[in-house]
Formats: structure tokens, C-alpha cells, sequence
């Protein structure tokens, strides 16, 4: 009792404390920018009086021609107005610069780029407030993109689907767990445990913004992952302990049960995921590397919470309770034999299924071969956004690699004449269409070489300019500067990073497989397993968001043409953790029925008719939460949402109940190899909880709930009595 009321205090402090997380979030961080970068942006804006970092542009459109009459007099007037402004920082626009290329060919659009000043939310926040002045212009068509009017509506749209999840999510959970349970006090608990979790979750996120920037997605992945895990260790508890109580054990008997067993998978299970997603601190970006502190944040609540809740609610509550938590009639075993006959099947013909299951994996996954990687931008919104007209407005009618091009800065003492030389190099390059000195006006005495390139600046070919731009023989040190020189820097400091952060999750998941099973070759089967629905997972999103195909997912968001890399990289590290977690609560049936009958083929089909039931409903849970985030107006949320919930599927549904089975029946009693030094290791850290490992094989027992995942090995329930009316 005094542990719910500490929780009750709890809860309610997270209550004040996280109510202000979502106004402390920044839409930005997935740009990497090294500190050699930044000061070659500053030093462009001080000694050049050049925006080279401008994430507010103006669209200015006008029947007649903008350059002369009183569009251009109502220009100026605008241009004033948003140099006046105390966040802008430079302004470029065709009225004060003539010559400079921000009128469209046609004479009646011109462009205005803006650099402001500040933290990214503070940036976004003044752009709103420019963008809503600047439209109200007399006499001209104003419209407003750019970067920070895209991070703006990113804010408030990740607000909207956070909003859309919990109408969505939540009843639906707790329509499947109703279903699952046959009660609804049942499946109410574990949806007390989500919004637990969820509440503190938020609490601890708020704290989080005080110490270091934390991205807008942050507040999606608190609510989506920590209510999903939340009710998934809720489920497996309580199932366990309904199948002890349906076994004949006493309340209290049971409840020891479930927390060795499935408290103890829980643990396991919370350890796994908290370490796949610690990977994402290897990337040099705040928005993936502060997910990390929040992610672990949230799985740790999770099992605490699930573990706290359920057991003192069943202690509290005690035989009234169970009236209660417990169904009324006992569970058909016809609920889990489809599952067992399907698991049945996979072991006695394994090759006739794994082979076919694999080759459409395969399949899936062919598209990730092409599959192109960019930074989030305009094309990710929703197609009636006036923030995504304005910026293809700009993209459609003017030659972007003139409007951004590539800054080249030289070190300070370089001379005009090896100035001149490297320029001219610079022009003579593959994919440069213009290339010019410029001097800076200043006492500072920096040149820097301007170069337009022939293709769009977030293009490939633009990459590849680049690259041979750097590969040149410079005068001196050279920074590069510019939309080109920011996407591939960031692509290529993720990708640097991409194999530590998947060792450490291989690593990470082999040693806790290793710890949960004494197994060297159930990890390795794992991993491949995992890394083949993930793969696959991923070829769904190249078809559908990059190939345009089954649009109707995406609803009235038109397919951007891309994958973000640091989205796709949340999606396998959120994944792979998953696919873990699902990997334990099935092995931790298979291997307490191999050690009690040292038959693989019958431990792999009752494993799985124990365990797949209560995956599968898991999975649908979670699934519901994901599909809520799809639902999501802009295409960065869809992606998550999609990608997430196919891994899900073909992991709960295929490999889980399938493919792992007919791998158990390959390798037979190899499964359980180890080396002689890791089988003495494991015995020592783990056999206190695994119980008799030769104990004599009983009887075949029939579990009085087919939702039943977590157990040791040395537990196995009695012979179900009737429960109680």
C-alpha cells in the first residue's frame, strides 16, 4: 500500500512537472555541422555580408515585373521591415543587390533570403512571426518557406500527433487487450501501467531539455515507446501470473512465479532494448544522441512500472482482485494450437518453410539497394502546406545551385594571384557551372571562391561536384560552405558512425542472449534473423516513400522521394531492441521445455504455442500505437509510424513464429552450444535462476492460458484445475 501511494506522489509530481516538456523541444538537430563549418558560416556573415546560412526565404510574386514600378518600391519597404526585426541577422534580396540571381527568369518572383539568429525553436518562432507579417504585404503575393518555417510546423504538427495518438492509441490498446484478457479489470491494469509510464516518461523528458537540446521527436518516442512497453511487460506479467492461478498455485505462490519468471524476461527484455537504442548516442547529431537519454529513460520506466503496478495491485487487491484479474471461464487451448500446429508444421518441414519466407524477406528488402538519403525538408509536409508551396516555389522557378551555391573559403594570407589559380581550377571542375572570386570588403582580407553547380544543391550529382571540389589541390586550408557541403557533411559523419553503433548493438545483444540462454548459437541466429526483418523493413519504406508506390499509406502527403537517415536509424535501432525483446520471451519457453525434455522439435512448438499468442497481441498493441504516429500529417512521423509497424509485423508474425522455429529444428541440440569456459560462466551468473537443468521431462501440461511467454526453466506449472465461477 505505501508503494502505491509513493507512486500516486510520484505520478502526480510528473503531472506538474512535465505539463511544459513539448514548449522546451527544438524541431532541428539532425544537421551536422563541425565546429571548422560553423566558423566558416560566421566568418561569411561578418567579413561578407553573406547569408550563407539563410532559413527564412520570402517568395515575392507580382503580375507585372518586380524588378522596377511599385512591386519594387513595395519590396524594398518589406526588405526594411524584416531587417528591422532584432532576430535577423543578414537579409539578400534583388533590390539592394542588382546583379544577384533572386528574380526569376519571367522578371515577376523574387526572392528574399533571410538568416536569423538564435536557438533553433527561437529561430523558428521568429520566422513565424516574419512569414505572418510578411504575407500581409499590399500589392504583392507573399509566401514564406525555408528551413526554420519548416522545423516550426514540424513542431506543432509532432503536437497534433501526439494529441491523434492518445485519441487513437489508447482505446484501441485497450480494445486488444480486452480481447486478449476476456476482462475488462485485466485490461485495465496494463493501460494504468502505460499511462504511468508515459506521465513519467514526460516528467524526466522535461528535466532532460534543462541539461541538454532534445528534439521535438523526442515527445512522439516518450508516448509511442514508453505506452507500448509499458502495456507489453504488463501483458506478459499478468499473463503469467493468470496461468499460475489457473494452474492451481496460490495467490501469493503464483505471484513469486511471475516475478522470477517473467520479471525476470522483463529485466532481460528492458536491458536489450535500453541497449540498442544506447547505439544512438554514437551519432554526432543532438536529435538522435538526446533520444538516446530519453529512450533509456522511458524503458527503464517501463519495466519499473510494469513490474511495480502489477504486483502491488495484485497484492492490494488480493482475492477480491483476482475475481477480478483472473476469467471467468477457463482459456480453450484451442487459442494457442493454431499457433502450435503452425510452429508444428515449421519444424517438421523447416527448409520447405524458411527457404520461400526468406526469398520474399529477400524480396522486401531488394529496393534498400537504391535507396537515396537526404535531410528532411519541405517535401516531407503535407501537400497543402503554404510553408511547402513556398519553398517549391523557390525550387521550381529558379536555378537553386545560383541561389545556394558553394562557398569556398580560403585561410587567411592566401594571395590573389593562387586565389585566381585555385578559381579557375575550381571552374574547370566536372559539374561547376560558374565559379568566381570574392573578396571580403572588410580589413579582414579572406577570399573565398563562389561556385555554381550545374544540379541541384541536395542532388547526388551535387554530392559528387563537391567531392572532386575537395579532392582539388588547395592553396591553403579550404572550408566548405553551403546546402550541398551541410548534406554531405551530415551524411557522411552518420554513416562514419553507422558500424560503431551497429557493433555495439550486436555485441550488447549477443552478450545478454548469451547471459539469458548459455547459447553461442542462438545469438548469432538472432542477429541474422533480426537483421533480415529490419532489412526488409526498410526496403518497404524505399518502395513506398521514395518509389511512390502504395501511396495510399501516406494519405495527402505526396511520397517525398527520399529516406531521412536519422529517422531510418531511430527506426532500427527502436526495431532491432523489439525484435530482442519478442526473441526472450519465446526462448524463455523453448529452453525451460528443452531442459525438462531434451526434445528440441517439442520444446520449439510448445515455446511457440505458449509464447505466440501473447507476441502477436503484444504486437498488435504496439502496432496501434505506430499506425496513430501514421496518421501523422507530415511524412518524418509516417515514416516512423510505417516503418516501425511493418518490423513489428514481419517480426511478430513471420520470423517469430516461423522462422525461429524451423532454425530451432535445424540445428537440433546444437542450438545449445557453447564453449566449455562460457558454460561454466554461464552457470555461475545464471543457473540460480535457472533451476535443475536435467530435471526429468513431466508429462505434456496444459497451460489454462494460451497467452503465457516468460518462465525459467526450472518452473513448469502443474496440470490446470477449473477456476472459479
Amino acid at each position: 500500500m505505501w508503494i502505491l501511494a509513493g507512486l500516486g506522489v510520484v505520478l502526480v509530481t510528473s503531472v506538474v512537472v512535465g505539463s511544459g516538456a513539448a514548449g522546451r523541444l527544438s524541431a532541428g538537430g539532425y544537421q551536422y555541422r563541425d565546429a571548422a563549418t560553423q566558423a566558416a558560416v560566421d566568418v561569411l556573415a561578418s567579413d561578407f555580408r553573406v547569408p550563407a546560412d539563410a532559413n527564412l526565404i520570402l517568395t515575392v510574386h507580382d503580375g507585372g515585373t518586380v524588378r522596377s514600378g511599385p512591386a519594387a518600391t513595395a519590396g524594398k519597404a518589406l526588405v526594411a521591415r524584416v531587417r528591422a526585426d532584432p532576430a535577423v541577422t543578414l537579409t539578400a534580396d534583388p533590390w539592394t543587390s542588382p546583379a544577384s540571381p533572386l528574380v526569376s527568369e519571367d522578371g515577376r518572383t523574387a526572392l528574399v533570403l533571410v538568416q536569423i539568429s538564435g536557438s533553433e525553436r527561437a529561430a523558428a518562432a521568429a520566422a513565424r512571426r516574419l512569414a505572418e507579417e510578411a504575407t500581409r504585404t499590399e500589392g504583392l503575393s507573399v509566401g514564406a518557406g525555408g528551413q526554420a518555417l519548416v522545423q516550426d510546423e514540424l513542431i506543432h504538427s509532432s503536437q497534433e500527433a501526439l494529441l491523434r495518438a492518445e485519441l487513437l492509441a489508447v482505446p484501441l490498446a485497450f480494445l486488444a487487450l480486452v480481447m486478449a484478457f476476456r476482462s475488462l479489470a485485466a485490461a485495465l491494469l496494463p493501460v494504468v501501467v502505460g499511462a504511468v509510464a508515459v506521465t513519467a516518461g514526460l516528467a524526466l523528458l522535461r528535466l532532460l531539455t534543462l541539461v541538454v537540446p532534445v528534439g521535438t521527436f523526442a515527445l512522439n518516442l516518450t508516448t509511442a515507446l514508453g505506452f507500448g512497453l509499458a502495456v507489453d511487460y504488463s501483458l506478459f506479467l499478468l499473463t503469467r501470473y493468470r496461468n499460475e492461478r489457473a494452474a492451481g498455485q496460490g495467490r501469493d505462490q503464483a505471484l513469486d512465479v511471475t516475478v522470477r519468471t517473467a520479471g525476470r524476461t522483463v529485466i532481460y527484455s528492458a536491458l536489450a532494448i535500453g541497449a540498442a537504442l544506447l547505439a544512438l548516442l554514437f551519432f554526432p547529431v543532438y536529435a538522435l544522441s538526446s533520444l538516446a537519454y530519453v529512450a533509456l529513460s522511458v524503458v527503464a520506466l517501463a519495466g519499473l512500472s510494469a513490474v511495480i503496478v502489477v504486483v502491488c495491485a495484485i497484492t492490494v487487491l488480493g482475492d477480491r482482485g483476482d475475481r477480478f484479474l483472473l476469467p471467468r471461464r477457463p482459456a480453450s487451448r484451442a487459442r494457442g494450437d493454431g499457433w502450435g500446429r503452425l510452429a508444428a508444421s515449421a519444424t517438421r518441414r523447416p527448409w520447405q518453410w524458411a527457404v520461400p519466407l526468406v526469398v520474399v524477406l529477400c524480396a522486401l528488402a531488394a529496393p534498400f539497394a537504391h535507396a537515396t538519403f537526404t535531410v528532411s525538408d519541405e517535401r516531407m509536409m503535407r501537400d497543402s502546406s503554404a510553408v511547402r508551396a513556398a519553398t517549391e516555389q523557390a525550387r521550381t522557378r529558379f536555378d537553386l545551385g545560383q541561389v545556394d551555391p558553394v562557398w569556398l573559403l580560403l585561410s587567411p594570407g592566401v594571395g590573389d594571384g593562387k586565389a585566381a589559380a585555385y578559381a579557375r581550377a575550381v571552374a574547370r571542375t566536372p559539374g561547376v557551372a560558374r565559379a568566381t572570386t570574392v573578396a571580403a570588403p572588410g580589413p579582414s582580407g579572406r577570399t573565398a571562391v563562389r561556385v555554381e553547380t550545374t544540379d541541384a544543391p541536395d542532388s547526388e550529382a551535387a554530392a559528387g561536384t563537391l567531392a572532386r571540389l575537395r579532392a582539388l589541390a588547395p592553396p591553403g586550408p579550404v572550408t566548405a560552405v553551403g546546402g550541398t557541403a551541410d548534406r554531405v557533411n551530415t551524411l557522411t559523419a552518420l554513416s562514419e558512425r553507422l558500424p560503431w553503433a551497429l557493433g555495439l548493438m550486436a555485441v550488447s545483444t549477443f552478450v545478454l542472449l548469451f547471459l539469458f540462454t548459455g547459447s553461442v548459437l542462438l545469438p548469432v541466429k538472432a542477429l541474422v534473423l533480426a537483421g533480415l526483418g529490419l532489412t526488409a523493413g526498410v526496403g518497404v519504406l524505399v518502395t513506398v516513400f521514395q518509389d511512390g508506390k502504395a501511396a495510399f499509406l501516406l494519405g495527402e502527403v505526396t511520397a517525398p522521394g527520399y529516406l531521412d537517415p536519422s529517422i531510418v536509424i531511430v527506426i532500427i535501432c527502436v526495431c532491432f531492441g523489439l525484435a530482442t525483446d519478442y526473441e526472450m520471451f519465446l526462448l524463455s519457453r523453448v529452453r525451460e521445455r528443452y531442459l525438462l525434455t531434451r526434445d528440441i522439435r517439442a520444446a520449439a512448438v510448445e515455446g511457440t504455442r505458449q509464447s505466440a499468442a501473447t507476441i502477436s497481441w503484444s504486437a498488435i498493441i504496439l502496432i496501434t500505437v505506430l499506425l496513430a504516429l501514421a496518421a501523422s500529417p507530415l511524412s518524418v512521423l509516417k515514416m516512423v509510424g510505417i516503418g516501425c509497424a511493418v518490423n513489428v509485423l514481419v517480426d511478430a508474425f513471420v520470423i517469430r513464429p516461423i522462422l525461429v522455429p524451423a532454425a530451432l529444428a535445424l540445428f537440433g541440440s546444437a542450438n545449445w552450444w557453447a564453449p566449455p569456459w562460457m558454460r561454466r560462466l554461464h552457470e555461475r551468473i545464471s543457473r540460480p535462476h535457472d533451476g535443475p537443468p536435467h530435471a526429468p521431462a513431466p508429462p505434456a501440461v496444459r497451460a489454462g492460458n494460451s497467452l503465457d511467454t516468460s518462465g525459467s526453466p526450472g518452473h513448469q506449472p502443474a496440470a490446470p484445475v477449473p477456476e472459479r465461477t
